[in-house]
């Protein structure tokens, strides 16, 4: 290559791309706004309220009529657990950023001894994977963008 193109636009560019760091790049697709989504969106009001399912789809549980009663009709019987009584557990569900995965967790409380308690309850489906990886590459993108220092959308127009 010639010391010419190394002056220019592109020259510029290639430099830029010895910066690129796959890890960072993760860190900062995973903003504060998208682990909100993933936790108040995706968790909370689809799978577990909507639903009532862990991260392979499974029903967490069902309401018996006696829960049905205590809770004055709040909670149906036959129909999915929400896992939201007093609110604490979904109050205390955070996302933990790693080099190159995230870690969903929660204080389960009492929760935790029951049979039916399982990990899987803070994973995501399927269907809120693919989603979550849709915004990170979104997220890929615009960090690439950002220190190329180009509109990689129009590169190619």
């Amino acid at each position: 290559m010639s010391a010419e193109i190394l002056q220019t636009r592109i020259g510029e560019t290639l430099r830029n791309a010895l910066l690129l760091d796959e890890a960072q790049a993760w860190i900062e697709a995973i903003t504060p706004g998208l682990e909100a989504q993933i936790i108040r969106d995706w968790i909370q009001e689809d799978q577990l309220f909507r639903q009532g399912v862990d991260e392979d789809g499974d029903i967490i549980g069902l309401y018996s009529i006696a829960t049905e009663k205590i809770s004055r009709g709040r909670k149906k019987a036959g129909t999915p657990f929400t896992l939201y009584d007093t609110g604490a557990f979904y109050r205390s569900m955070f996302v933990t950023k790693l080099r190159d995965s995230i870690i969903i967790d929660a204080e389960p409380g009492e929760m935790e001894d029951q049979i039916w308690y399982d990990d899987k309850i803070l994973g995501l489906t399927d269907e809120n994977l693919e989603k979550l990886v849709t915004e990170v590459e979104f997220g890929f993108v615009e960090y690439v963008r950002r220190i190329l220092g180009v509109d990689i959308r129009n590169a190619f127009t």
